[in-house]
């Protein structure tokens, strides 16, 4: 299937199961912001510590939640300054704002722990602040340092071992937090993972065909927000626009679809996928035994059993590539 024959199945099935999601990933504020950066604007340090704050209250939780009590968290976290919340002490954190969330039922289990996390953050970027201008510089420097490719800094900010880690920012969470900052980048979290996994474009298994979502591993998320990019440049959108209808696809809160049916939007069955990694087994036995050529015509079925289903651009076995590669 071509990319944007997939891109078509996924705005046909929101139409379907989600009135005005259009409108709704507007109201979101990600996509605007890309427009935005795009013109030219620059962020304030409020403007960025919202953004990353934004994105910690997103982990583990329902985002409506959040969005319900939005309003009230500029007076909570002092206008976003990031100075005022550089000098919190993780007791402020464990004695007033977990519990202010919880009476909001915004709480999550990983809150206590980002936020506290979170004061790190912002004592890193308000020191890059005062040396450099701005907090925002700190991702722009990222962006130049690789060659403008937003998902290079999502890892550079998000992995452990790198020398830019953000405290409380695992490449999701990064993600995000570029998303809100106006960097055009898709969120490689569970509700990714396993749609690319579904849909066929990856060479990972989505885990079933309920809601089971592929383990993450740097290479598993670089490859989701690549295949992401691919789909939007095919439909002529915004990478976190296509992103967030994605996230609405697979989401508890929005319509919640399973492996099975994320696969059907692109006509790609990923039981079907999980029962051919044996074949990928039993064909490369053969292709090392030597047996190869007195199975050709078993072989040649394999091949077209293996790659029927994938989309264009992603099949195992591509004819051009035949005594080349395979």
């Amino acid at each position: 299937m071509h990319l944007l024959k997939l891109w078509e199945n996924i705005e046909s099935r929101l139409d379907s199961g989600l009135t005005a999601w259009r409108e709704r990933i507007e109201n979101l504020g990600q996509v605007p912001a890309v427009r935005n950066r795009s013109k030219g604007k620059a962020w304030t340090d409020e403007e960025v510590f919202e953004a990353l704050l934004l994105a910690v209250l997103s982990s583990d939780t329902d985002w409506s939640k959040i969005e319900a009590i939005r309003p009230d968290l500029e007076k909570l976290f002092s206008g976003f300054s990031l100075e005022a919340y550089a000098g919190r002490q993780g007791a402020h954190v464990v004695e007033k704002l977990v519990p202010w969330f919880k009476s909001k039922k915004a709480g999550s289990r990983s809150q206590s722990t980002n936020l506290i996390q979170l004061i790190d953050t912002a004592g890193i970027l308000l020191r890059h602040s005062k040396a450099r201008g701005s907090a925002e510089s700190y991702f722009t420097a990222l962006l130049q340092q690789h060659g403008n490719d937003p998902k290079q800094v999502a890892l550079c900010l998000g992995v452990t071992r790198s020398e830019h880690k953000l405290p409380a920012f695992g490449v999701p969470l990064a993600a995000e937090a570029l998303k809100n900052l106006g960097f055009d980048v898709a969120k490689p979290d569970r509700h990714l993972l396993r749609a690319v996994a579904a849909f066929g474009l990856v060479d990972f298994q989505p885990g079933g065909c309920k809601f089971e979502s592929p383990n993450a591993t740097k290479r598993r998320q670089l490859e989701a927000m690549t295949r992401v990019e691919e789909i939007a440049k095919a439909a002529g959108k915004p990478v976190a626009y296509v992103d967030n209808a994605i996230w609405m696809l697979g989401a508890q809160s929005r319509l919640h679809l399973t492996n099975l049916q994320l696969a059907e939007l692109a006509e790609n069955n990923p039981m079907r996928s999980k029962d051919q990694s044996g074949l990928l087994t039993l064909l490369d036995s053969w292709i090392k035994e030597g047996d190869a050529e007195e199975q050709t015509e078993t072989l040649e079925y394999l091949i077209r059993a293996l790659d029927e289903n994938r989309p264009e651009g992603y099949k195992l076995f591509p004819p051009e590539l035949k005594g080349k590669s395979w």
